[in-house]
């Protein structure tokens, strides 16, 4: 039987052919929906494990304005004083606990300008940056505000924001920018370079056109940032970030931070960066539902195409298996060759076809959005299997119904059975 399919085959080499370049592009279009989709969505999530799910963080309404996040208490802000309080209450539970000034500046440097945040911020700030240094390092206890004001702050640059001044970001490493902060001229010498951990944006620059009209808290979200030392008596914090343990800790230590807020009466925005983060991937499982039902529309498509190209492929066979069952072969030895070449020719297609699919994902995707395929095993399996198992259902049907009839109707030139 497996010999008889593959004659059949090479008898009909135009016709196999044209079976399997359909079988290819059908498989190659949902092969590149699913890969987008659930490429995106591994994307994104990995963008927000990048900002930290096992953050907690108190703001400041006073320095950021009234926000949105988390819940709000009454009371005077988080000042310098109240650290050492915070931190006896939770340092047991926290990798880190660093507070942060954040203002609005304004950098130049070879002729350009770009107006973002400075962070001035302690060294074990570091730890929340969980994509890491993509050069040199991050501020040390050593780092401090120079006593000269002609001498340069030592700074941190984000990624996103030498790239405003260089066309690779490593460059800024070691050079000197001019800045000005609340009003006052001061020169930074460049001592690291954060990697991005939004790497969504990095492909997607036009994101960045939206930045003219920024709040601060808006602009914080945009890392563009420089990061100098925190000045100790002279800097309040806008915000205090708690570097949990693990995310599990969370739900220890949001209650305890909570405690500690309404003993000392702190008027803050007590924001939690797991909850934060739930929301918005539950806004991603809605996408990626929606996306779901796109890919799978497409599959049901591609397997009407793939059942159709079947179906006018066994018509040219009709006689054979009309001739076939007029010479005294069985029902089962006339169809079995006509549902094993289906099936030989559209497993031909899986290699190519997703060969072609990954292939339209690289150019036409990855250049837009940003993010490499990727593909559930499960889903890809029984995409396999759903494009197989439709082709060789399709041949066999009819191939079965003719060799159940009298053959002589058939090789007559009936069409109508």
């Amino acid at each position: 039987m497996i010999s008889e399919a593959l004659s059949r085959i090479i008898r009909h080499k135009v016709r196999a052919l044209l079976m399997v370049l359909t079988f290819v592009l059908g498989l190659a279009s949902v092969v590149s929906i699913v890969g987008t989709i659930e490429g995106g969505r591994k994307a994104i999530g990995h963008d927000l494990e990048a900002l930290g799910t096992d953050l907690v963080a108190l703001v400041n309404p006073i320095s950021l304005g009234t926000l949105s996040l988390g819940t709000s208490t009454e009371g005077v802000p988080v000042a310098e004083a109240d650290l050492d309080s915070l931190f006896q209450r939770v340092g047991t539970m926290i990798d880190s606990m660093s507070p942060l000034v954040i203002d609005l500046g304004l950098t130049t440097h070879q002729d350009v300008s770009w107006q973002h945040t400075m962070v001035s911020t302690t060294p074990g700030f570091q730890s929340v940056l969980r994509s890491g240094m993509l050069a040199g390092r991050f501020l040390t206890d050593s780092d401090r505000w120079p006593e000269d004001p002609e001498n340069p702050v030592p700074t941190v640059i984000d990624e996103a924001l030498a790239l405003k001044f260089y066309p690779q970001a490593e460059d800024a490493l070691g050079k000197s920018f001019r800045s000005i902060r609340k009003g006052q001229a001061i020169d930074c010498e460049i001592v690291g370079v954060v990697k991005d951990p939004l790497l969504l944006r990095q492909h997607m620059s036009s994101f960045d056109a939206t930045s003219k009209a920024r709040s601060v808290p808006a602009r914080r979200l945009e890392f563009l940032n420089l990061y100098m030392p925190w000045r100790t008596g002279v800097d309040e914090p806008s915000v205090v970030i708690l570097d949990v343990r693990d995310v599990d800790t969370v739900a220890t230590v949001e209650p305890t931070v909570a405690s500690w807020i309404g003993e000392n009466k702190k008027g803050v925005y007590l924001h939690v960066q797991k909850e934060w983060t739930g929301v918005i991937l539950e806004m991603v499982d809605r996408f990626r539902g929606l996306g779901h039902f796109i890919w799978v529309l497409n599959l049901i498509i591609v397997l009407i195409l793939t059942a159709t190209i079947s179906l006018l492929a066994i018509d040219e066979s009709l006689e054979e298996v009309a001739l076939r069952r007029a010479e005294g072969a069985a029902i089962g030895q006339v169809t079995a060759p006509v549902f094993l070449e289906a099936g030989i020719l559209a497993f031909l297609a899986l290699a190519p076809g997703y060969w072609l699919g990954l292939k339209v994902i690289e150019v036409g995707i990855v250049p837009v959005l940003g993010w490499q395929a990727w593909l559930p095993p499960t889903t890809l399996v029984g995409t396999f299997g759903a494009l197989i198992g439709t082709a060789m259902l399709s041949a066999l049907v009819p191939a079965w119904r003719v060799a159940t009839l009298d053959p002589a109707p058939v090789l007559c030139g009936r069409r109508d059975l």
